[in-house]
């Protein structure tokens, strides 16, 4: 089953929604990752450690904006950047991370460069949200 996961924020529209960014890897890697990482307390310290806490912010069916952790755009591109630099630097933090992603990676270029290019694709949503104008915001993923 395929995943969708979109950046999302109170007050979206239709068109923004079609007109957004999208992942080159496809949604499901990242998507899986979102759920799998839920049963993964290792991939949580290490957010945590890496001070990427933003990175872990999401809905999906189910869950109201008033339960989201919302972040601003600026915080979860930073966390991306942070996680990102990580995981190109060969950190120990990064390996349940990436053990984690491992389990839904397309497997089509290195593990370490298809993270980073869900990483990349989650910056290019932040700057989408923020030209359009959206003051918090998370990723919405859905199966």
């Amino acid at each position: 089953m395929g995943a969708t996961v979109i950046a999302y924020w109170p007050g979206i529209t239709e068109e923004q929604i079609e007109s957004q960014p999208d992942f080159y890897n496809d949604n499901k890697p990242w998507g899986d990752w979102m759920a799998n990482r839920e049963d993964e307390p290792a991939v949580y310290d290490a957010i945590r450690k890496l001070n990427a806490d933003a990175i872990l912010t999401y809905k999906t069916d189910g869950l109201d904006d008033e339960d989201v952790a919302w972040v601003t755009p600026q915080q979860l591109r930073e966390a991306a950047i942070k996680l990102r630099d990580a995981v190109r630097a060969g950190l120990p933090e990064t390996d349940p991370i990436l053990k984690t992603y491992e389990k839904s990676a397309n497997r089509m270029d290195p593990l370490a460069n298809e993270f980073i290019q869900d990483l990349d694709d989650i910056i290019s949503l932040t700057e989408f949200a923020e030209e359009e104008g959206a003051s918090k915001m998370t990723l919405e993923v859905n199966w």
